[in-house]
């Protein structure tokens, strides 16, 4: 094999100089940036002329993109992957055309197949168009860069940022804990926030009441949000008691 994986890790950092951040009319974080398009092994393997071109940087526009941090706890303003859905090559744009008709095919002859059985004729006007898929799904998106450290950007860049790795790691602060009760495995836990009284389901609370550090906690429920205790020795007693068990 010509290619390795030392051929497709080239990371691509994003700074004020090749990438700006904007946020849309409804809220969606967006991206101007001037990077080239990511290359999979098999790209590299069958290189086309296209392929060739996309390995140039370009301006892209990016109607949408993701936010992952990379240390969310130790540095959560620092190497921040930025993803997004780049623009289809032909390839790829090909590939679709030949899957979609191979589905109305497959469709079709369903449909003739099911109108036999019922001794009836077949008429394709009559027959359900597949519904178009939303091509903006999870699996599309690919890293656009990353992000060092946040600062590097405006004060207006760095505000879209951090408002968009709030909304994602958004987590309310637990002041007090009025009561935890385990059964079959299951931790329900009846807390105050910062954000009020909540009311969680652990599954596994051993597991998924965690030790950030010496002093802060924490704590994942079964539908995947997420609650901090920013500091044990600050924490009442009384609530100390109620989960020391699980520490």
């Amino acid at each position: 094999m010509s290619a390795n994986i030392n051929s497709i890790v080239d990371v691509t950092y994003l700074t004020p100089e090749n990438a700006k951040f904007i946020i849309s009319e409804n809220g969606f974080l967006q991206l101007q940036a001037h990077v080239k398009t990511p290359r999979s092994i098999s790209d590299l393997e069958e290189k086309s002329a296209e392929d060739a071109m996309l390995d140039t940087p370009r301006d892209i526009f990016f109607e949408r993109v993701f936010l992952h941090r990379a240390f969310p706890f130790d540095s959560p303003d620092q190497y921040i992957a930025v993803l997004g859905q780049f623009p289809k090559t032909e390839k790829e744009l090909e590939k679709e055309r030949e899957e979609r008709e191979k589905k109305e095919k497959e469709d079709r002859e369903k449909a003739e197949k099911e109108a036999k059985e019922k001794g009836a004729e077949y008429k394709p006007e009559e027959a359900k168009g597949v519904p178009k898929e939303n091509t903006t799904s999870l699996g599309d998106l690919k890293e656009i860069g990353i992000i060092r450290d946040i600062k590097v950007f405006s004060e207006a860049e760095r505000g879209y940022i951090n408002g968009e790795l709030h909304r994602k790691y958004f987590v309310p602060i637990i002041e007090s804990i009025f009561s935890v009760k385990e059964r079959y495995g299951y931790a329900y836990c009846d807390v105050k926030t910062d954000i009020g009284r909540i009311k969680f389901t652990v599954y596994d609370a051993h597991r998924n009441i965690i030790k950030a550090t010496e002093d802060r906690i924490l704590v994942a429920d079964v539908n995947g949000n997420r609650y901090e205790i920013p500091s044990l020795k600050a924490f009442d007693v009384r609530s100390l008691r109620k989960i020391e068990l699980y520490l």
